[in-house]
């Protein structure tokens, strides 16, 4: 397993990501285009990436960015890649960088993913890491329903 940080993405990563994004993600989020993936990636203010690579293949995805004056992250690992501790790793490197960390997280598991399979909420994983859950501020969009979460070290 080998794990690269990058402040700029290659061609060849975004289609990876943009992939990965998809597989792991509820479908109601997905990304049909690489150009609407691009879009998206434009939104990550001062974005530093953390690329997971096992034989050359791109299995996670770390990423904190700038948004509203706060430092947030989004991560995702395959599903074969998870209960690894890997993304425990992850957060834990980004600890030493940020004191603070925002994220969102959808809190059940009635998403469906592109391939039909039920998607997992993370909550516990949070949990676990002592992630506090902000019950009050809420996300609402393209039909996906998800709770703000914060990490202060």
């Amino acid at each position: 397993m080998e794990i690269i940080k990058v402040t700029t993405l290659q061609y060849n990563e975004i289609q990876s990501l943009r992939e990965l994004w998809n597989a792991e993600y509820p479908s109601c989020i997905q990304h049909d285009s690489i150009s609407e993936f691009n879009n998206y990636l434009g939104t990550l203010d001062k974005a530093n990436h953390i690329l997971i690579k096992d034989s050359n293949t791109i299995i996670g995805w770390f990423a904190d960015f700038e948004r509203e004056k706060e430092r947030w992250f989004l991560m995702i690992l395959s599903q074969k890649s998870q209960g690894k501790g890997i993304g425990r790793k992850l957060i834990s490197m980004i600890k030493q960088d940020h004191s603070i960390l925002n994220g969102w997280v959808v809190t059940n598991n009635n998403y469906k993913k592109i391939d039909g399979t039920l998607y997992k909420s993370p909550v516990g994983f949070y949990k676990k890491l002592g992630f506090t859950f902000c019950e009050d501020i809420t996300l609402d969009s393209s039909g996906l329903k998800a709770i703000k979460i914060q990490l202060k070290s």
